[in-house]
């Protein structure tokens, strides 16, 4: 049993206590979604955007859920356990600046504009809750929040 909590734990597979009084982190919410916004509109000329109900669905939903659980789950969780990923610079742990810096060469793999690079920033953000909060929860709702965000400003210019 003890391992299988601990597992969880480490898989950041646990309900954060108190998520939504966490100034930091509606801070984060609204200010990332303004950004995706913008972002999204900056982009919008140039996405090749696929809107159909699956693509939004993956779009909001399953990419934000399956890259949590790789990057800030998988990655993020194994390296907070080592001596080298409990370090920190500026703030974060090496075990983020890991992940962030895997997350963003993971969609490299399928995209090679400005954005596939920018995703480093808000991978950042994400695996700051995931050590502040030892939850995947606050990833993914900042990542599908973000996600969605995209959408009006890439209609606003398409």
């Amino acid at each position: 049993m003890h391992e299988s909590a601990s597992l969880k734990s480490q898989l950041g597979l646990t309900l954060p206590k108190r998520l939504f009084a966490d100034r930091q982190f509606i801070l984060a919410l609204i200010t990332g979604c303004c950004l995706s916004v913008v972002v999204g509109a900056l982009a919008g000329g140039d996405a090749r955007l696929d809107t159909s109900w699956m693509a939004l669905v993956s779009l909001i939903l399953w990419a934000p859920v399956v890259e949590e659980i790789a990057f800030r789950g998988v990655v993020q969780g194994y390296l907070s356990d080592t001596a080298f990923g409990k370090r920190h610079l500026a703030g974060l742990s090496f075990a983020n600046l890991i992940a962030a810096f895997l997350f963003a060469a993971w969609h490299l793999v399928y995209r090679t504009d400005l954005l596939a690079w920018l995703v480093f920033i808000p991978a950042l953000a994400f695996g700051y809750f995931r050590d502040r909060h030892g939850s995947l929860l606050p990833c993914v709702i900042l990542h599908a929040a973000w996600n969605a965000a995209l959408l009006p400003g890439w209609y606003l210019v398409s």
